[in-house]
């Protein structure tokens, strides 16, 4: 297979601002009084997946984490771009599964391919999308916006992603079987909030994507916010690994009540986990933790 036939591939794919993908470029045009908010994940074969495991849930995490960044700032997906460095020599059929999972993410957000570049490579699959998303003038949810005396929560369920990687990749867990295939979702399908996202603008005051585990992204907020996180120990637990991709955000205690009731309208569990304190930083329970969580080192 060669540039032209992976292209052929994607072209049903594309969106009207791609152009068929005949072009070297794409059009894109926000709605009026929108805002257009971008952001971009890669993916490399062994590090944020298994190697040897390049098809369709390759594709579909890749960009199921990369628009979890626009859930995470309020926004509405409207389309992406698509990198690829192909491995040379792999089996024909790895291309048609890649693109049959982007297929699957792309029409679960309603999320167009709008473009992008394809390239070979001798060494691991290396896949970038770049999102676009748009949200209302002036309202999408930032990190540097935490106020001192705002609860923290975050949505869903974490710590589930860890398990999911051990089954993948062949490792025992001792979750129950219903679990198991939680875990197996929530590590292969992460799901962008994008059902919570009119509420998020309209009671948080800062949000992450919880990308690198739950401190990691707390130390994110605190230093744009320039204010302390201070977490409740019990919710910590098993929170580390990261890969989770649910919301960390923080909002006043007077919205408590309309932030779960909100959330219980679209049956998205979220839990309260810490509050904002005076200071710099992330505590545990009142004690200081330096942040951790994943890190590329180079």
């Amino acid at each position: 297979m060669n540039e032209r036939d992976f292209i052929a591939l994607l072209r049903p794919l594309a969106g009207p601002g791609a152009l068929n993908l005949d072009d070297d470029a794409a059009i894109l045009s926000p709605p009026p009084e929108h805002d257009l908010v971008l952001s971009k994940d890669t993916m490399v074969e062994g590090v944020h997946f298994p190697a040897g495991r390049i098809g369709g849930g390759f594709s579909e995490r890749l960009l199921r984490v990369a628009l979890s960044d626009l859930a995470a700032k309020g926004a509405r997906p409207i389309g992406y771009m698509l990198s690829v460095a192909w491995p040379r020599g792999r089996e024909p059929h790895w291309p048609s599964g890649f693109v049959r999972g982007l297929h699957d993410a792309q029409s679960s957000f309603d999320c167009p391919l709008i473009g992008g570049d394809t390239t070979a490579t001798h060494g691991p699959l290396v896949a970038t999308a770049t999102v676009f998303g748009v949200v209302p003038s002036g309202e999408m949810v930032r990190r540097s916006g935490a106020n001192v005396g705002d609860d923290v929560w975050f949505t869903g369920r974490l710590g589930l992603a860890e398990a999911g990687l051990a089954l993948v990749t062949g490792r025992p867990t001792a979750l129950s079987a219903a679990d198991q295939l939680a875990a197996e979702e929530a590590y292969l399908r992460p799901e962008p909030r994008f059902s919570f996202r009119k509420t998020l603008r309209l009671y948080a005051s800062a949000c992450a994507d919880i990308s690198d585990g739950l401190i990691s992204e707390a130390g994110h907020i605190s230093s744009a916010s320039q204010v302390k996180i201070d977490l409740a120990r019990t919710h910590t637990i098993g929170a580390e690994f990261g890969d989770d991709y649910e919301l960390l955000f923080t909002a006043s205690p007077d919205h408590r009540n309309l932030l779960q009731a909100a959330a219980k309208v679209i049956g998205l569990p979220i839990t309260r986990c810490g509050s904002v304190k005076v200071g710099s930083g992330v505590s545990v329970d009142a004690e200081p933790i330096e942040p951790s969580g994943y890190r590329h080192k180079f």
